[in-house]
């Protein structure tokens, strides 16, 4: 009894390497768990479902084996990068789409997951453009849109993103201490699991009264991370990002 957590791998075309990883890690790595949690931003942009490119079809076609040969479950929580997943490109890759606050029974704790955008509130630029992306009326307009213009709008979205990084301080880019502690107590969990922020590591603290932990699964960059849960506990394992293809 084994289950997978994985985030912000941003594949694109551009870094075969990651998604050379993703294919080692799920022959390798994931063998013989019964559930993978990806938990957002799998790939560096999303536009729509219509698009087929090499990439999205050979993702989904790994992800489908990966299930079938191993009885598994895939698990898809939207991140910032690819909210516009849908139940057609879920179906192909044989995931399950999650509300982006979910709670699970990880091995009998209840446990909070999410992508975790929604942590970072003091990056309020990003948080009122969430709020205007995640409108239904226009992601239904968007979704109108011709395929070419969707695409240009895509990439315009992310390049202004990727620039304004460079003047976000640490504090901005990561999770509000507040934010968590209203989240979990509000969900009465003592257990969290996320990505976005990019930076691995387990936080200990105290909520609900009690001992709290909060796992930030990290990218895939430089190195490969990824929460490995079995009924004994939890971990968080950091490894080279090519570590399954040596």
């Amino acid at each position: 009894m084994r289950t997978l957590f994985i985030a912000d791998l941003h594949l694109s075309e551009n870094h075969r390497h990651i998604t050379d990883a993703l294919f080692a890690f799920l022959e390798k790595e994931a063998t013989n768990a019964e559930t993978l949690y990806i938990l957002g931003d799998m790939f560096e942009v999303w536009i729509g479902d219509d698009e087929h490119t090499p990439l999205m079809d050979e993702v989904a076609q790994k992800l489908t084996s990966f299930a079938k040969k191993n009885n598994a479950k895939i698990f898809y929580i939207h991140g910032n990068r690819d909210f516009m997943i849908g139940k057609r490109y879920a179906k192909q890759a044989s995931m399950t789409l999650l509300p982006e606050h979910t709670e699970i029974d990880l091995y009998g704790i209840k446990t909070l997951i999410m992508h975790g955008d929604t942590l970072c509130l003091f990056d309020k630029n990003y948080q009122r453009m969430r709020k205007v992306i995640h409108n239904p009326i226009l992601q239904f307009i968007f979704n109108c849109l011709p395929l070419k213009l969707r695409k240009r709008i895509g990439w315009k979205i992310r390049t202004a993103s990727q620039s304004k990084k460079v003047y976000k301080n640490t504090n901005m880019m990561g999770v509000t201490e507040q934010e968590v502690i209203r989240l979990m107590e509000h969900h009465k969990v003592q257990r969290l699991i996320h990505g976005h922020t990019h930076q691995a590591f387990i936080h200990d603290f105290t909520v609900n009264e009690q001992a709290g932990q909060r796992f930030d699964v990290g990218d895939w960059y430089t190195n490969l991370s990824f929460v490995d849960a079995n009924p004994e506990g939890v971990e968080l394992v950091i490894l080279p990002i090519d570590y399954y293809q040596q």
